[in-house]
């Protein structure tokens, strides 16, 4: 008895263990890039864009652009908000007006509009 108690024990303590380094490395390692126009996180290969070849974006997410270009051409914030929320709310999930919100905060940081 006092043997299966002690290995319990251990399993626990392990367990434990190997839950907090998991956590730090994931946490430290991996690394999830924005879209560089409206700033959605790229955590998936469907969420990026495609270059006119076919290939992957690496910078802009599907909703923003797609074969090679922007799909919401906009010279500035305010007009791409008016644009682009509504297609960004149905992405994401969420209403256009607090979309509008988020992003006209969130989009001075990102490299199309800086």
């Amino acid at each position: 008895m006092a043997d299966i108690t002690k290995e319990r024990e251990e399993s626990k303590k392990f367990r434990a263990t190997g839950d907090r380094d998991y956590m730090a490395d994931f946490a430290g390692g991996r690394q999830v890039d924005d879209c560089e126009s409206c700033g959605y996180p790229l955590r998936r290969q469907p969420d990026h864009g495609t270059e006119a070849d076919g290939s992957i974006s690496g910078l802009y997410c599907t909703v923003c652009y797609r074969d090679g270009a922007f799909v919401h051409q906009a010279a500035d914030i305010s007009e791409f908000l008016t644009k682009a929320a509504p297609d960004i709310a149905k992405h994401r999930g969420g209403s256009v007006g607090k979309i509008k919100l988020t992003l006209k905060k969130d989009l001075r940081k990102v490299a199309r509009w800086t």
